[in-house]
C-alpha cells in the first residue's frame, strides 16, 4: 500500500519548505493524514490497511532505500527507451509510415518518463542530503 504514495508524492511533500518531510517520514505524514480521513468517515477497511501501510513504513522505509528504488525505475527506463529506439528503427526500415508514426509516439513517452523518473531521483538526492 505505501508504495502507491509514490516518489512523486514525496518530492511534493518536501519541496516547498526545508522543514517539511521528505522521503520516508513524508510517506509516513501521507499514510497519517489518510487515516485522518479514513477514521472521520469510520472505514474500517481503509483503516486497517493504512495502519499496516504505516507499521510497514516505520519498519522498513529508509531514505537510502527510497533513492536505491528510484534509481532502479530511472534504470529500468533508460532500458524501456532502449527498446523503444530499436522499435523505431526496425520501423523505419520496413517503410511504413503509419508503423514510424507509432514506435515515434512510443518512443517519445517513454523519453518523457524516463525524464520525469530522474528529476524526480535528483530532487530526492537534494532533498534529503539537507
Amino acid at each position: 500500500m505505501w508504495k502507491v504514495l509514490g516518489a512523486g508524492l514525496l518530492l511534493l511533500a518536501g519541496q516547498a519548505y526545508g522543514s517539511e518531510p521528505v522521503g520516508c517520514k513524508a510517506r509516513l505524514q501521507a499514510v497519517n493524514d489518510q487515516m485522518v480521513f479514513a477514521k472521520a468517515h469510520n472505514n474500517a477497511g481503509q483503516i486497517a490497511g493504512l495502519e499496516q501501510a504505516a507499521r510497514n513504513i516505520k519498519a522498513y522505509c529508509t531514505d537510502e532505500g527510497l533513492i536505491k528504488e528510484q534509481q532502479q525505475r530511472v534504470v529500468k527506463l533508460r532500458g524501456e527507451v532502449n527498446e523503444r529506439l530499436l522499435e523505431l528503427q526496425e520501423a523505419r526500415v520496413s517503410g511504413k509510415p503509419e508503423k514510424v508514426a507509432k514506435h515515434q509516439a512510443k518512443l517519445e513517452e517513454s523519453q518523457t518518463k524516463l525524464l520525469e523518473a530522474q528529476r524526480e531521483l535528483d530532487e530526492l538526492h537534494r532533498l534529503v542530503s539537507k
